[in-house]
């Protein structure tokens, strides 16, 4: 009897095991392809990807960060940057997740799995700024900035990187953030200092944007860039 208990306890965590695996998400955008990588050392990857032609493809990381399978089999992914929460619930075993909360264009859609291999190496994360890297520079500008406040105009703004990521902000204090034709954050913002704050509709957290001469805008903590990203007034 000992020594079949010793051999389930030796087989159980091993099925408990999550394995790396790649999915797709299902978008009703025909330019765009939306992925999510899991990851066996508890690491995920999201990313979004737009055909410009047939032989070039340009990649936005979204969102990365670590996952956790709850005890009624639901993926937890905490995004490491931003601490909001997408919650995955499987519908067919591993194969498919129903994504119950999440950016709102995600919510109801589904991730289906399309490959055992993940798209990118986990190593991707490093190529960008961490969260304390971004909030230390946040600090730096509050402070170095805290005697006199840029002046900040509502309207539409454009990546100096991509003209096809954006950012609007309505006189009645809505905003959105676009990538090519996916609304990727709708909500409210507020100015504090030389701060917009955004208030994203359907996550918990918080966003930032840094207000600059000359009509400029530089993301600090901004749903889909992780590089300080300036965006220009264009009207």
């Amino acid at each position: 009897m000992k020594k079949i208990l010793f051999s389930f306890l030796i087989i159980f965590p091993a099925f408990l095991t999550v394995r790396a695996q790649s999915y797709a998400l299902q978008l009703t955008n025909n330019d765009l392809a939306c992925y999510l990588d899991i990851f066996e050392s508890g690491k995920y990857l999201i990313k979004l990807s737009h055909k410009n032609a047939p032989d070039l493809v340009i990649s936005q990381p979204l969102s990365f960060g670590k996952y956790a399978v709850e005890d009624n089999g639901n993926y937890t992914l905490t995004d490491g940057t931003n601490q909001y929460v997408i919650t995955l619930e499987p519908v067919t075993g591993n194969k498919i997740f129903m994504v119950k909360d999440g950016f709102r264009w995600m919510q109801l859609n589904y991730f289906v799995k399309s490959s055992d291999k993940p798209s990118s190496p986990v190593s991707i994360s490093s190529d960008f700024l961490s969260r304390s890297e971004l909030l230390s520079y946040r600090e730096k500008i509050r402070i170095d900035k805290n005697i006199y406040k840029n002046k900040f105009r509502n309207g539409f703004y454009q990546s100096d990187f991509n003209p096809e990521f954006t950012f609007r902000a309505h006189e009645d204090g809505t905003y959105s953030i676009r990538f090519y034709s996916l609304e990727l954050s709708n909500g409210t913002w507020e100015k504090e200092d030389n701060f917009l704050k955004l208030k994203d509709d359907n996550l918990a957290a918080y966003f930032f944007v840094a207000v600059e001469p000359e009509d400029k805008l530089k993301s600090i903590l901004m749903p889909g860039d992780f590089s300080l990203t300036r965006f220009s007034k264009v009207s």
